[in-house]
């Protein structure tokens, strides 16, 4: 059975890469050699057996089934269900492997099949590792291009900052509107919380209102950790949209606004791009309060910030472009930017 593989550097970190991978359905997205892809049915993406479509500019379609997904692993295996090339017991693999110190990974490609008489399997091998070459290509330039920045520039993890634990607070302090993201078996979800702010300094914790029926909620509860993150005047648009739509009613309520996620090392969690804040935080568990109450605690394990927005502990609102200015929600899809600092 011939073996095709092909491995090469890309620009980004392994866990950003991943989770570009492991959104099954959207290859489309940033695959040159695709017109389209998506999820067949309402399985959630990600879902081990799942099937995807595969749009080609010839009209042609393509249907492949996720045989894994190991997110520990940062790899996935799927094989053709359906395809118009002439072989047999095709099954692929993507991995990506960290590298130390480095803002880059090495993303490893590999797939196996047999070939059809009388087609070669030699040429099918060149056209399946020019396939994998042509998709690294195109990974490479998500990654690099990113979700749009708040002055224009794109997102780039080069600007993503640790911002240390005892600063955390003030990543919050001027009462922004925040959106709360959290992972369980597979699942991500974004909501948008008018109600979040710091509550105590060593170790640092803060508290969040949101609603115990929304999705985002349940999968707080289910994993132990969540993100908050501080969306700018660019997301403003994406912001409206997450807290007004529900993952339970609309499964592709991400991918219809607009959001983007990325890792960081050490956090299975998922991270909105665009942002100019983000904190990691662990679930304290208040069983009597979470119960009764829409409010919950979390202790901050990990802060960062856009060095183009916050750095050395202080915001940058008057000197960074007014787009990078954080939202303050007042009520019926009305938003505050922050306005000027006052000294006194």
């Amino acid at each position: 059975m011939p073996m095709v593989e092909y491995s090469a550097l890309i620009d980004g970190d392994a866990g950003r890469v991943w989770q570009v991978l492991r959104r099954f359905g959207e290859i489309g997205a940033w695959h040159p050699a695709l017109a389209g892809s998506g999820i067949e049915g309402d399985l959630p993406e990600g879902t081990v057996g799942s099937v995807r479509w595969l749009a080609l500019p010839d009209g042609g379609l393509v249907r492949e089934r996720l045989l894994s997904l190991d997110d520990a692993g940062r790899a996935l295996s799927y094989r053709f269900e359906a395809s118009p090339m002439p072989v047999d017991d095709y099954v692929a693999t993507v991995r990506v492997l960290p590298l130390s110190d480095q803002a880059r990974a090495l993303v490893h490609w590999s797939a196996r099949f047999e070939a059809r008489a009388p087609h070669p399997g030699a040429e099918h091998a060149q056209a399946l590792r020019d396939l994998f070459a042509a998709g690294h290509g195109g990974l490479q330039r998500l990654l690099r291009e990113g979700a749009p920045g708040a002055d224009g520039a794109a997102f780039s993890v080069a600007h993503v900052a640790s911002v240390p634990l005892e600063k955390a607070y003030r990543l919050l302090n001027h009462g922004p509107t925040v959106l709360v993201s959290a992972r369980h078996g597979g699942t991500d979800d974004v909501m948008a919380a008018a109600w979040a702010c710091a509550l105590d300094f060593a170790p640092p914790k803060l508290t969040v209102v949101l609603d115990k029926t929304t999705r985002t909620r349940e999968l707080v509860e289910a994993s132990g950790a969540f993100v908050i993150q501080v969306p700018t005047v660019a997301l403003l648009a994406l912001t409206h949209r997450v807290g007004h739509r529900s993952l339970h009613r609309e499964p592709g309520k991400l991918a219809e606004a607009g959001v983007r996620l990325f890792g960081i090392d050490g956090h299975d969690l998922p991270f909105v791009e665009g942002c100019s804040a983000w904190l990691a935080c662990r679930l304290v568990a208040e069983p009597h309060n979470q119960q009764a109450h829409d409010l919950f605690i979390g202790e901050v394990v990990g802060a960062w910030a856009d060095d183009r927005a916050f750095r050395e502990g202080h915001w940058l609102f008057e000197s960074a472009d007014p787009a990078w200015r954080s939202l303050h929600y007042i009520a019926g899809g009305r938003f505050y930017a922050i306005g000027d600092a006052v000294d006194a």
